[in-house]
């Protein structure tokens, strides 16, 4: 079993029907040998409503999030809610750089904990330095989205289940493990995973698993339809988790226990 946790579609959808990007989303997932993805969509750019009809054309193998932009909050919060119990999508996705938003203003917090009333998680962009050019990022802005707050959210949403996608970047790595050691915040190792290995090294990298615990990683693509090189696909970082010098089981867990049991799968 592998699931990938990180997979999205183009930011311009406009052109595609929903059952033309699942059918691409399922030959990419049978090309990268993948059982299962989670589809994670960015507000306003995809609508719930869309994700809910490419998961319904797959519903054994695509799981979907929701996106929200989280301000102003008592809409997000609205349709967060609609999203989850009406549509039956699985989680949340925000995405600071790309919606605008500052994660200590207090509507996002509001929204993280909405998240917890719900018992869904939040993957949240946390990119805070990485030495790409590539697609779908927003302007770097650290002074806006600092390390401190991202170390805050813990204690801000204590009841939610934060995933903090692309472990911090190269340039924050160490920083974004140290809020990981917070019980309700975890990993996942797209994108990054490649850079961060090239840097340390495979033994390297496993120094850190086996510090923080492979309970806390997560496999993540970071895939963006029709725009991410091989040398970035999921191809490419499951062999690297298949590498690294650690057990069978830690290993088993980063490619898919690990988000079976955070979405009851």
């Amino acid at each position: 079993m592998i699931i990938d946790a990180h997979v999205h579609l183009p930011l311009n959808v406009k052109d595609f029907s929903a059952v033309e990007l699942a059918e691409k989303l399922l030959e990419w997932m049978n090309g990268e040998g993948l059982d299962k993805v989670v589809l994670l969509p960015i507000a306003p750019y995809h609508s719930n409503d869309l994700i809910a009809e490419i998961v319904d054309y797959e519903p054994g193998r695509i799981i979907g999030f929701a996106s929200v932009v989280p301000n102003p909050c008592d809409r997000a919060v609205k349709e967060l809610r609609r999203a989850i119990e009406d549509l039956g999508l699985k989680g949340l996705k925000l995405h600071p750089s790309l919606q605008g938003f500052c994660i200590s203003h207090p509507h996002v917090w509001r929204v993280l904990e909405e998240a917890g009333d719900l018992d869904v998680p939040v993957v949240l962009h946390v990119m805070l330095g990485d030495l790409s050019t590539l697609y779908f990022k927003g302007e770097p802005a650290p002074w806006i989205n600092k390390f401190e707050d991202y170390a805050l959210l813990p204690y801000v949403a204590p009841k939610t289940t934060m995933i903090f996608a692309h472990m911090g970047g190269m340039f924050h790595f160490e920083d974004v493990i140290s809020i990981a050691t917070f019980e309700n915040v975890y990993l996942d190792t797209s994108y990054s995973l490649v850079t961060i290995t090239e840097k340390l090294g495979l033994e390297g990298f496993a120094r850190y698993v086996e510090a923080l615990g492979s309970d806390k990683f997560i496999f993540g693509s970071d895939y963006v339809m029709g725009l991410t090189p091989d040398r970035l696909g999921a191809r490419r970082q499951i062999e690297i988790i298949k590498k690294l010098p650690i057990s069978e089981e830690d290993k088993e867990k980063i490619l898919w226990k690990n988000i079976h049991k955070l979405l009851n799968l």
